[in-house]
C-alpha cells in the first residue's frame, strides 16, 4: 500500500464520513484495503521487499573466478565461459553485461584544484559552433577562447578554420588585447602546435616554437585526452557555446555577426559577471594580474599564411579553394602569396605585384579589371606590319624568304604568321634551317617550312611536338585559333593548271 492511497482512505473516511463499501467504490480497491487502511496509524513503508532472484544467481561465484584471473574479459567471452556444458547458463547476455557492469572496478581519478599566480599562464582552445553560409559554400565556424587562469578574463574570436595561420593570428590578437604576455601558455593536442606526441614527450611544431619565444612563452602540452588539465579554458569554451551562442540563431546571420558578437559579448557579459569560482568580475582581478604580465616586443609576429603557388596560364593563382589573378607578365611564374584574415598578397621575389580582398567562398574567380585589360592587350592579334617586323628579325634568310613570299599569289601574312608560330613550337634554329632549305629549292610556302621540320624530328627519331589545348571546355573561349591558310587552295589550283598545260 503506498502512502498516497493510505492518506486519502483517512481522509475519506474521517472528513467526508463515506462508508468503507463507498470509499472502496470512490478508490477502486476492496474493502480488506481500506479497514487495513484504517487500522493503520502511522503511513505505511513503501520499501520493497528482498530482491527477487536472478537467472544469473547460480554462475555468479564462477563469474566472479573468471574476473579474477581475466579483469578485462568481455561479456561475450564471459557467457561463452559459463554456458558450457549441459548444466550451463541458458539465459541473455544483458544480465551478464549488467552484472560485470556491477562488479568491475573502475579506476577513479580524484582531481585536485589547481592555483594560479598572476600572470602564470594562459589557456587556449578550440571550439566548434556550427556552420555558416558564404556565398554558396557551407562553412564550418570555430572559436578560439583564450583566458587568463587567475583573473579569468577571456578573449575569444571566431574563425572559418582551425588552422595554424588563423591559430598563431588569434593568440596574437588575444596577447594583444591583454596587452602584455604570460609566463606559460597551456593547450592541447592541436595540428597546429603539436606535431606527435603528448604531454611531456610532445613535439611541437617549429613555427609554434617561434610564436612562443617571440613572446617568451613557456609552451605545455596538455596530455591525450586529458581535458581536465586545461579546465579553465574548457569551461570558457562551454560558456560561450551556452551564453554568447545559445539563442542567437536569428540574429548571427553574416560573418561579420559573429565577429560583432565576439566583441560585444566578450566586453558587456563575460568579463563583467560575477565568476563562479572566484567569486570577483574577471575585470576586477584583471587590474592585478595585468601588473604581472610581460610586455609585448616592439616589434609585430608575422602570423600571415605564406604558401609558394605557381601562376596558371590564364595568369591565376590557386589559393584556399579560389582563384586571384596575378599581371599576364607572370604567367608561368612561381610567385609566393601571402594571406591574412582580409587580404591575399602576391608577391614576385621581393615586391608586391598584386592584392586581392579575401573571399571564403569556394570556386571563386577573383579577377581585377586591370589584369583583365592587360591580359586582353596581349591576346589581342599583332597586325600586319608588325608580323612583318617579328619575321624580319629571324635572319637574312628570313628576309629572303620573306621577299620571295611577296611575289607568290598568296596572302603573305597567313604564312609569315603560320611561321611565326612554328618558332615557339620548334624554336628559332629549326625554323631557320628549314626556311634556308625552302629559299634553296625555291619552294616559298609555310606548310613546306613544316614540312621540312617534321622530316628532319622524325630523322633525328624525335617526337612530333603539340601545341597545348586546354583539357576543360570553359577555357576554350580563352584559345586563340589560327587563322585558316588559303595557300592550300592556290597551291592546289597551280597544280592543276600545269597538268592541264601538260
Amino acid at each position: 500500500m503506498k502512502v498516497s492511497q493510505w492518506a486519502e482512505i483517512r481522509r475519506l473516511a474521517e472528513v467526508e464520513k463515506l462508508s468503507r463499501r463507498a470509499i472502496a467504490r470512490r478508490l477502486g480497491c476492496c474493502q480488506r484495503t481500506v479497514a487495513r487502511a484504517l487500522r493503520m496509524s502511522q503511513p505505511p513503508d513503501e520499501k520493497r521487499g528482498p530482491p527477487r532472484g536472478s537467472l544469473l544467481d547460480p554462475w555468479k561465484p564462477k563469474i566472479d573466478a573468471i574476473l579474477e584471473r581475466y579483469p578485462e574479459l568481455s561479456s561475450a567471452r564471459v557467457q561463452e565461459e559459463i554456458c558450457r556444458g549441459p548444466d550451463g547458463y541458458r539465459g541473455g547476455i544483458t544480465l551478464v553485461r549488467n552484472y560485470l557492469h556491477q562488479t568491475r572496478k573502475r579506476p577513479s581519478r580524484v582531481y585536485q584544484e589547481v592555483e594560479y599566480e598572476p600572470g602564470q599562464a594562459l589557456q587556449v582552445d578550440w571550439g566548434s559552433c556550427g556552420t555558416i553560409q558564404i556565398g554558396s559554400t557551407q562553412r564550418k565556424i570555430s572559436v578560439l577562447v583564450a583566458v587568463l587562469c587567475y583573473s579569468r578574463m577571456c578573449y575569444i574570436e571566431f574563425c572559418l578554420s582551425q588552422r595554424k595561420a588563423e591559430f598563431y593570428r588569434a593568440i596574437v590578437n588575444a596577447l594583444t588585447f591583454f596587452g602584455g604576455s604570460p609566463r606559460r601558455i597551456i593547450f592541447d593536442n592541436l595540428k597546429a602546435a603539436v606535431l606527435n606526441g603528448s604531454g611531456r614527450h610532445a613535439c611541437l611544431h617549429p613555427e609554434f616554437l617561434a610564436l612562443c619565444g617571440h613572446f617568451c612563452l613557456e609552451p605545455i602540452a596538455c596530455e591525450r585526452r586529458d581535458p581536465e588539465s586545461k579546465g579553465t579554458v574548457e569551461a570558457g569554451v562551454r560558456y560561450v557555446k551556452h551564453n554568447a551562442l545559445a539563442g542567437r540563431k536569428e540574429q548571427l546571420i553574416t560573418w561579420d555577426d559573429y565577429q560583432q558578437l565576439a566583441a560585444t559579448w566578450r566586453d558587456d557579459v563575460a568579463n563583467v559577471r560575477l565568476h563562479r569560482s572566484t567569486r570577483q568580475r574577471p575585470v576586477d582581478r584583471f587590474i592585478q594580474e595585468s601588473a604581472a604580465l610581460r610586455p609585448l616586443p616592439g616589434f609585430d609576429f608575422d602570423t600571415d599564411e605564406v604558401t609558394p603557388a605557381l601562376v596558371s596560364s590564364h595568369a591565376h593563382v590557386h589559393f584556399d579553394g579560389n582563384r586571384y589573378s596575378v599581371p599576364p607578365k607572370l604567367k608561368d611564374e612561381t610567385v609566393t602569396i601571402r594571406a591574412n584574415a582580409s587580404q591575399v598578397r602576391i608577391i614576385d621575389g621581393s615586391q608586391l605585384v598584386t592584392c586581392h580582398k579575401r573571399c571564403y567562398d569556394r570556386n571563386q574567380k577573383l579577377s581585377l579589371p586591370e589584369h583583365r585589360l592587360e591580359a586582353l592587350k596581349m591576346r589581342s592579334r599583332m597586325r600586319a606590319h608588325d608580323i612583318e617586323d617579328a619575321f624580319d628579325t629571324l635572319g637574312e634568310e628570313a628576309r629572303k624568304f620573306h621577299l620571295e613570299l611577296r611575289r607568290q599569289p598568296v596572302k603573305t601574312i597567313t604564312h609569315l604568321r603560320r611561321i611565326l608560330n612554328l618558332v615557339h613550337l620548334y624554336g628559332r634554329r629549326d625554323v631557320m634551317a628549314a626556311i634556308t632549305q625552302a629559299n634553296q629549292w625555291l619552294t616559298f610556302d609555310a606548310a613546306y617550312v613544316e614540312t621540312i621540320l617534321l622530316q628532319d624530328r622524325r630523322r633525328r627519331e624525335l617526337p612530333s611536338p603539340t601545341q597545348v589545348r586546354p583539357r576543360r571546355e570553359e577555357l576554350l573561349e580563352e584559345t586563340d585559333l589560327e587563322e585558316p591558310n588559303p595557300a592550300v587552295y592556290d597551291r592546289l589550283t597551280d597544280t592543276a593548271g600545269e597538268s592541264e598545260n601538260e
